[in-house]
């Protein structure tokens, strides 16, 4: 490294030049070509965290080809004292582009082997994330507790907003809504532009919309999750987009096949991202088999089983197994005629037999008659039972 240059806080840093671009968040593509100078400085090439910066803004940005090239030179150069810096921005890259388990196993041994020892530190939050995106909240609550993290934000205050971003979503993931709020509310409220790149920091807003649902905080939601997709909208990432539509879907709690939905899918496939195509298909899918529309709900879901499983989502793996199971085995029973079908339908609805009756033009009796083949042929003991059920559409 060169006695002249003092990393991103010199005069004229490039490093300093693409971070200042990605706070304004305007400029996706001028904001990467930025990040692109950092490789070809002679004084940013040299220091470590200029590097990490350029790195880590290029993938914010997408450009995942370009950010391997460097790695690929970085990896083939004999600075020995690099390599484990090296390791974690490989293993960041390996999560932006969707090999989660490369990713996660990378970082397990640089929390606990990475040399120098502060690297430790920075692939900590990293590990969390991606502990996080696979489900893995049992492992990552074990990695929060073995580390003091008061002392992590005293050691290093520039991380606190990464720190307090992931433990917020890893706080969300566990049923801790309220922790999760508080977290991912302080965090929004703290200046980011050090780890404005990083995965968590980049999507705080959202997780906070959602944090902020699951507290009841309406009004909270709505703005983040508002901010969060004019964000998107004015960095024009595939990825950020589809986020934005995500959250902006999921807190309105509507049981409803979703054209933010569908359209998140397609951007998801344009960025290529497993993670998120695993997330989205999954909840269209379990609407799409809400409303009946079983073909295509199955198909959703079995595209979100193949993404779940590439990126190591054995939660998510389980519970589109058992959707899937649950909608085989309604399949395989003896059908409902179309109008015992009817009448499941309304009594799902929450109709009585007296409305049901009076809605079909028939007697309560034939309703009682009816639904009592429902119970027998779909195997549950009652009304209570029925509610649950995924019936077989009628277009099938």
């Amino acid at each position: 490294m060169t006695l002249e240059h003092a990393g991103p806080d010199a005069p004229g840093c490039q490093a300093r030049t693409a971070l200042e671009m990605l706070s304004r968040g305007t400029d996706r593509l001028g904001t990467a070509s930025q990040a692109e100078l950092v490789f070809t400085d002679k004084a940013c090439s040299q220091d470590v965290r200029c590097v990490w910066h350029g790195m880590t803004i290029l993938l914010r940005a997408g450009e995942l080809e370009s950010a391997d090239e460097h790695l690929w030179r970085l990896e083939h150069d004999r600075r020995g004292w690099w390599d484990d810096h090296v390791t974690l921005m490989r293993a960041e890259h390996a999560m932006h582009a969707g090999d989660l388990v490369g990713s996660r196993a990378a970082l397990a041994r640089l929390t606990a082997t990475a040399l120098p020892e502060s690297l430790r530190d920075l692939a900590l939050p990293c590990y969390l994330e991606v502990l996080v995106a696979v489900n893995e909240a049992e492992l990552a609550n074990q990695v929060l507790r073995q580390h003091d993290f008061d002392l992590l934000q005293r050691k290093w205050p520039t991380l606190y907003p990464l720190l307090l971003a992931v433990r917020g979503w890893l706080h969300l993931i566990s049923g801790r809504t309220e922790q999760a709020y508080r977290d991912l509310r302080k965090c929004s409220r703290l200046p980011a532009t050090e780890v404005a790149a990083t995965y968590s920091v980049a999507r705080r807003r959202g997780v906070l919309a959602l944090a902020a649902a699951a507290t009841g905080e309406h009004e909270v939601a709505l703005a983040a999750a508002t901010q969060e997709y004019e964000v998107a909208k004015a960095w024009r990432s595939h990825a950020h987009l589809a986020w934005g539509l995500y959250v902006l879907e999921m807190i309105e709690d509507s049981d409803q096949p979703s054209d933010r939905f569908r359209d998140a899918i397609d951007l998801l496939e344009l960025a290529r991202s497993p993670s998120g195509i695993a997330t989205v298909c999954y909840e269209q899918g379990k609407r799409l088999l809400a409303s009946g529309e079983h073909s295509k709900g199955r198909a959703h879901l079995l595209r979100a089983e193949k993404s779940a499983r590439r990126i190591g989502d054995a939660v998510l793996t389980e519970k589109i197994e058992k959707l899937l199971c649950e909608l085989t085995n309604s399949e395989q029973r003896t059908p409902l005629t179309m109008q015992e079908l009817r009448i499941a339908e309304l009594t799902q609805n929450g109709y009585s037999n007296k409305q049901i009756a009076d809605r079909l033009v028939l007697t309560v009796r034939t309703v009682e008659f009816h639904l009592s083949n429902v119970y027998r042929k779909l195997e549950i003991p009652g009304r209570r039972a029925l509610a649950a059920e995924i019936l077989p559409s009628r277009l099938n």
